[in-house]
């Protein structure tokens, strides 16, 4: 079992911070689906130099930069409420840390004291979670306005054919 006492601390600050990072997730979501229509407009556009085409595509890109200077805004906010410095010990970004990933690789079990073992008993059996690819989230998450059937995720390159 390891041992990581600012655990603790961090999951405090994660349930206070939850509001703000359902807001990057639909931020960084309304990205993604702003991204693909983007990508339809281009690739269903019979003259794609056509004036409303690009019309249509420059408000789509100017829509994005809004979109991005407000998620560096929240993405910072969000930081600085785990370390003014460091942020979250687990996350780097949007990614997991090098601490998260030897925890998760190294540590068969992991708690923020060792009192909370004896919380269980003794016949109390630790599993491990399920991990998920990029593309397994994508297909088990809520659904968007413009990825509407398997055809669409075939022409956005998201699955094999």
């Amino acid at each position: 079992c390891f041992i990581v006492p600012e655990i603790a601390d961090e999951m405090k600050v994660f349930r206070e911070q939850l509001p703000l990072r359902k807001q990057i997730a639909d931020l960084r979501t309304l990205r993604d689906e702003l991204s693909l229509y983007g990508d339809s407009v281009r690739r269903n556009a019979e003259d794609p130099t056509a004036e409303t085409v690009q019309a249509k595509l420059k408000q789509i890109d100017e829509d994005d930069e809004k979109i991005k200077n407000k998620l560096t805004i929240l993405a910072e906010r969000y930081h600085a409420a785990f370390h003014p410095v460091w942020g979250q010990m687990f996350h780097a970004g949007y990614q997991d840390s090098r601490f998260a990933y030897f925890v998760q690789n190294y540590a068969c079990l992991y708690t923020s004291k060792a009192t909370n073992l004896g919380l269980a008993t003794t016949s109390r059996s630790f599993r491990t979670s399920g991990e998920m690819l990029p593309h397994d989230k994508l297909l088990a998450g809520r659904g968007t306005d413009f990825v509407v059937g398997e055809e669409d995720f075939l022409g956005a390159g998201l699955l094999a054919e």
